[in-house]
């Protein structure tokens, strides 16, 4: 039996880090989070250590 391929999107985390350099809002992601949410990612990570 062969186990599922989980992936992980990082498009938020890297724009955020390293585009933007640490200026992207919330407010700014809100608009792609459901598209992404829509297609199936085992998870979505957006938020780095940069930040803090």
């Amino acid at each position: 039996m062969s186990k599922p391929l989980a992936l992980t999107e990082l498009v938020l985390r890297d724009a955020h880090q390293s585009l933007l350099a640490t200026r992207m809002r919330i407010e700014d992601m809100l608009p792609i989070a459901e598209k992404l949410d829509k297609a199936g990612f085992w998870s979505v990570e957006s938020w780095g250590g940069a930040t803090f």
